[in-house]
């Protein structure tokens, strides 16, 4: 895998080593950065595990996950729920172990990345922030008092996919398996797409997933004043209707 500017990654065949070769004037912290969120879910995919592009959060004892495309409020809602009394499974890369019972999300690095106008609205200044990368201007926050983290797996309630409409009133939209399963395959990580074994059996647990209620479309204002209201509706929503059995 090449970062132009950046480094070079070399991942085994079968995703279980990694071997970084950095551009010279490229900081540790970067390629450090570079390898949680970009590298290592591709290797976890690569060991045939089950990752998405998707934030996730704590919400009873299970998590509720948000997919969506790069700017739609991933981070934004996960750091809210984080920063009000919740905790903060994933900020990106969501990894599921399907079980006998359900299929769980697991904890990832503990760590937050946000815009200026996220970090405004809901982070205190006393939040820990990581070192600074060299490819993108958001502010990694680490997790601590004030931007609570969960470090154990919490089996999947909902999966939210985020409507592209900023001025939508907000409302969940059930969708059907064959919507929720074109969705899910457009936001996993996948690094070779000719592996046939591979992508076969990604395909069948993303069909396993998608055969329980758990999919909707989730539209909602972008507006920081609306946060809290976004929040109990999502926590209403994902706890009292329809619970997965």
């Amino acid at each position: 895998m090449r970062f132009p500017d950046l480094g070079d990654y070399e991942v085994s065949h079968d995703g279980t080593e990694v071997i970084c070769f950095p551009v010279p004037s490229v900081t540790e912290e970067t390629s450090r950065h570079l390898f949680l969120n970009q590298v290592l879910p591709l290797a976890l995919a690569r060991q045939g595990m089950l990752v998405l592009h998707a934030s996730a959060v704590e919400i009873g004892d299970s998590a509720v996950a948000f997919i969506g495309a790069s700017g739609m409020g991933k981070s934004t809602l996960a750091a809210s729920f984080a920063t009000n009394g919740f905790r903060f499974l994933t900020d990106d890369g969501l990894l599921l172990e399907p079980r006998q019972d359900a299929c769980y999300v697991l904890p990832s690095h503990p760590s937050i990345r946000l815009w200026d106008d996220s970090q405004d609205a809901l982070i205190g200044v006393e939040v820990n922030i990581a070192p600074p990368v060299q490819f993108t201007r958001k502010v990694r926050f680490l997790a601590g008092e004030s931007v609570a983290f969960c470090d154990q797996a919490r089996p999947l309630r909902r999966i939210y996919f985020l409507g592209e409409n900023f001025d939508s009133p907000l409302e969940f939209v059930s969708m059907s398996p064959a919507q929720a399963l074109i969705e899910l395959v457009k936001h996993s990580f996948l690094l070779d797409i000719e592996m046939k074994d591979l992508l076969a059996a990604q395909f069948e647990k993303l069909s396993a997933l998608v055969s329980q209620p758990l999919c909707y479309q989730l539209n909602f204002p972008r507006s920081f004043d609306s946060l809290a209201a976004i929040r109990q509706a999502i926590v209403e929503h994902s706890t009292h209707e329809n619970k997965v059995q």
